[in-house]
Parts: structure tokens; C-alpha cells; sequence
């Protein structure tokens, strides 16, 4: 088994991607929206850290943290979080994906993927290119033409903020290094 180990920058700022088990489309439901939107204010209430951005998919969703000087426990929150959303969605009557023995034998249920995944933002170059995927990422995925369609983001915020144009389309880097400019997918 790798020894993957977590970066730990206290106070820093986090990128992270969340998806659902076996990619299912849990977030097309409105009452999964509110349970998760529900999850994540319960946690901040009890530990504090700034939602910088969010945009959530039908079956993932991304997001931007700071969090608090001397405090590097996003690890802690994110459990947190999909714990609290696990627990209310299936009362709720909720759908869980297909389990294996290995999940069931370590009580995870079929709501989300094991992990998540998180990145470091470095600087200012690096906060800006990761903003500007989680509000190009329902056009990257075919779900709208232009970012300011999509009801779940933070993207509106952001443009009453004077950081966006409305009318702004992006600019999605596909793998392989090859990139789009917003003039061919707008």
C-alpha cells in the first residue's frame, strides 16, 4: 500500500475535488443539495474555515478553503462533512451505490469514493487558475455554455465580488497538456 501522507500547511488555502460513490448523480437530487449544503455549514459552524468557492456537479464537486492561522485539520472537516451528509441523506431516503465485502467490513457506505483529493495552493497564480476551474467546470463537463448558467457555484458571488464578468467563459486545460482557449468552446 502507498504511504501517502497529506500536506499540512496551517492557515493555508485548499484546493479539493469530492466525488460520489461509483460517480453516482446524488447532487441532481435538490434534497441532496440542501443535505450537503446543510453539512457544510454544521461543520463550519463547529470548525470554522472560509468557503473561498465551491461548485457542486451532479455526481462530484470542488472546492476552495482557507483555513484558520495555526489550523491545518481540513482532513478533519472534509471527514466530518461527508460523514454528516452520509448520515442525513440515507435518512432522508437516499441511495447508496453498490458495496463490497472490503466496505462493509470497514462500515463505509456507498456514498462517496473512499477519499478526496487535495492540492496546496502556492500562490496567488495558482489560487487564480484553481478558481477559475471550479467556475469552468460545469461548461468543461457539457452540463451548461457558460459558467454563469450553473445554479450550484459560487460563481455569482464571485462576480458581484467585481472578479468576474458575467459574460466570463473561461479557459479549461484538457489532459495532455491541451488547453482551450475560451474562444473555441464559448
Amino acid at each position: 500500500m502507498p504511504d501517502y501522507r497529506r500536506w499540512r500547511a496551517e492557515g493555508g488555502v485548499f484546493f479539493f475535488t469530492v466525488v460520489t460513490h461509483q460517480r453516482q448523480p446524488i447532487f441532481s437530487a435538490p434534497l441532496a443539495l440542501r443535505l450537503l449544503r446543510n453539512a457544510i455549514a454544521g461543520v463550519r459552524h463547529k470548525r470554522p474555515f472560509e468557503l473561498r468557492a465551491i461548485v457542486l456537479l451532479p455526481d462530484h464537486l470542488h472546492m476552495l478553503w482557507r483555513l484558520p492561522e495555526g489550523d491545518a485539520e481540513y482532513s478533519t472537516r472534509m471527514g466530518l462533512i461527508k460523514k454528516r451528509f452520509t448520515s442525513t441523506y440515507l435518512a432522508a431516503g437516499g441511495r447508496e451505490g453498490a458495496s463490497t465485502a472490503s466496505r462493509r467490513k470497514h462500515r463505509i457506505r456507498g456514498v462517496w469514493q473512499k477519499r478526496f483529493m487535495e492540492h496546496t495552493i502556492r500562490d496567488y497564480a495558482d489560487y487564480k487558475r484553481h478558481l477559475d476551474y471550479i467556475h469552468a467546470n460545469p461548461v468543461k463537463h457539457g452540463l451548461v455554455s457558460m459558467p454563469r448558467e450553473w445554479p450550484h457555484s459560487s460563481f455569482h458571488r464571485h462576480v458581484r465580488a467585481g472578479e468576474y464578468d458575467l459574460d466570463w467563459c473561461g479557459h479549461v486545460e484538457l489532459p495532455g497538456g491541451l488547453n482551450l482557449e475560451p474562444e473555441d468552446w464559448c
